[in-house]
């Protein structure tokens, strides 16, 4: 028994400590027969010790925080919320603030200067993906698909290793390599390690070889998940959703359109719900009220923020979790409510750094949609802003098309405004869902599908009261083919979410350009495909050769 736990605690050691290469050396293994013995036994009490000590953080990989990658100590560098943050700010829908408040660190990004993609610059967003590989591998070290037969609860955790696996390639390909759908198909992919130990370096695999890893790890991953099923009760665990969810984006990219709409298809089936009117954030009609103080919008009525409050939430992480802890640097644990929250202490509100809708994508959205109520069309009073612990004060006026979206005027857990932060994360939501499929209906030439889709979608977000919208009669839809549809639609659902306009129009097609936008003030207007694909970055070419054959 002795062996067992020390075991036990060298594999938690394992789990808490991470690379930041994929190349990396083995474990001590004094006591991996005995592990390997226990989990191909029949001792299920030992089994789940095992398993929860190689397994129980594999979660958190939705949701990294704190990383450090080669002295990089500011919050871009270092954190999975911002990894994201940055691209919202980086195409043709989000604003970042305004000129007088446009030198912070996101400056750079949203000014798209080309430092941010080359290869001196790129290692952070490089070895995050890398640390999933990393963990994921550790665990597959031991639960192999022989000890997986034998235990369902074995399979759960292979099929939560697997998915992180593919995740972190999934990241890889859609950072640093062309899309495949466009123009990526002939091209190359990644190096594929599969084995934690001492790997010599992997040749560059094609696009084409790096997918199929991916997916046929999420298809065995989907069938290790099936006894899991969807647990909507716990917000923070690897379930059949988020396998399906990972398995669908994936299917997205490199062009596999019945297995998108299948998962998807299988994941609504059980998430039909959508967030209601007043848990979507605030309403531009009651900003005179939210500024005066005679109205709050606390954090637990935002469903962004409150995931009690959003049924479509399929993985989101509870103030105070593993993966929305605190982080470091900010006055408050939920990095997005910093950054995002227009009232808030952080660079979202106090700092001045709102993000903006481009009045151009704003034009687009029908009166009816009730989305458009989460921005405001004038300039603020000025609001009053506590911004430390010392209840240091001061007012700011907040700018047109400034976002209620994610707004909040008092975190969770408190009564008054103050200069706090603390919300739930909201990590995977079925809205996003919803517009994958759409997508791959209308990408395989099923417009009927994809448009009875997006008009489930619609009626969610019509106004109360008003004629239900509907692809044939939203406004800024008309004379648009269904694909243009859902392009739109994914602009407008998920705006300043993941990233997620950036990474599109990638797979679109679509550069960024601001020349004709009266909102945007960046010094750069405009961004080519092309230079969306990052360059691997030094730090990996140097290390592994067969990046210059």
């Amino acid at each position: 028994m002795k062996k067992i736990l020390y075991g036990v605690v060298f594999l938690i050691t394992l789990v808490f400590n991470s690379c930041n290469s994929l190349d990396v050396a083995p474990p001590n293994n004094i006591t991996d027969e005995q592990i390997m013995e226990i989990l191909n036994g029949n001792d299920e009490e030992k089994k789940l010790l095992i398993l929860k000590a190689l397994g129980s953080t594999l979660n958190t990989n939705f949701s990294l925080t704190d990383k450090a990658y080669l002295g990089y100590s500011n919050n871009n560098q270092t954190t999975q919320v911002d990894q994201e943050f940055i691209r919202n700010l980086m195409g043709n829908d989000v604003v970042n603030g305004n000129f007088s408040t446009s030198g912070d660190y996101h400056g750079g990004f949203y000014n798209l200067l080309s430092t941010h993609r080359q290869t001196e610059n790129t290692w952070s967003m490089w070895a995050m993906p890398a640390d999933m590989i990393i963990a994921a591998n550790k665990v597959l070290l031991y639960i192999t698909e022989e000890a997986a037969e034998k235990s369902t609860k074995v399979k759960e955790y292979r099929g939560s290793a697997l998915a992180v696996h593919a995740y972190g390639y999934m990241l890889l390909m859609e950072r640093f390599q062309k899309a495949y759908t466009n123009g990526g198909k002939d091209g190359r992919g990644m190096p594929l390690y599969t084995s934690y130990g001492i790997n010599p370096t992997a040749e560059i695999s094609s696009a084409t070889d790096t997918y199929k890893l991916i997916m046929d790890e999420l298809k065995e991953a989907e069938s290790c998940m099936k006894s899991v099923g969807y647990t909507k009760d716990k917000y923070d665990d690897i379930d059949l959703g988020v396998v399906q969810y990972l398995l669908a984006r994936a299917a997205l990219w490199c062009g596999e359109w019945n297995t998108c709409i299948t998962a998807c298809q299988s994941i609504l089936a059980a998430y039909p719900d959508f967030i209601a009117e007043n848990h979507f954030g605030g309403k531009a009609i009651n900003m005179d009220s939210y500024v005066d103080g005679s109205m709050d919008l606390k954090a637990e009525d935002n469903a962004f923020y409150e995931l009690s409050q959003n049924p479509e939430c399929i993985m989101g992480f509870k103030a105070g979790d593993a993966g929305n802890a605190p982080v470091a640097g900010t006055t408050g644990n939920n990095l997005f409510y910093y950054y995002a929250n227009v009232f808030g202490s952080g660079q979202g509100g106090y700092s001045r750094m709102w993000p903006r809708i481009d009045e151009r994508l704003y034009a687009k959205m029908d009166d009816n949609d009730f989305r458009k109520d989460n921005f405001t069309t004038v300039e603020s009073k000025p609001y009053h802003y506590i911004f430390n612990k010392q209840g240091e004060s001061d007012d700011r006026t907040i700018d047109a098309y400034a976002n209620l979206k994610f707004a909040a005027t008092m975190c969770k857990g408190v009564d008054t405004r103050d200069y706090q932060n603390t919300a739930d994360q909201v990590t995977i939501r079925s809205s996003e869902v919803v517009l994958m499929m759409a997508e791959a209906y209308a990408q395989s030439g099923q417009d009927t599908q994809a448009k009875t889709a997006l008009n489930k979608l619609l009626a969610a977000r019509t106004k109360a009261g008003a004629t239900q919208l509907t692809c044939d009669n939203y406004k800024g839809m008309q004379g648009m083919t269904a694909l243009q549809m859902v392009q739109l639609q994914w602009r407008l659902e998920m705006w300043c979410e993941k990233g997620l306009e950036y990474y599109n129009n990638k797979r679109w097609n679509i550069p960024v350009d601001r020349t004709s936008s009266n909102t945007h003030f960046s010094n750069v207007k405009t961004l080519s495909v092309d230079d969306m694909v990052l360059e691997i970055p030094r730090e990996e070419t140097n290390t592994n050769p067969n990046w210059s054959k």
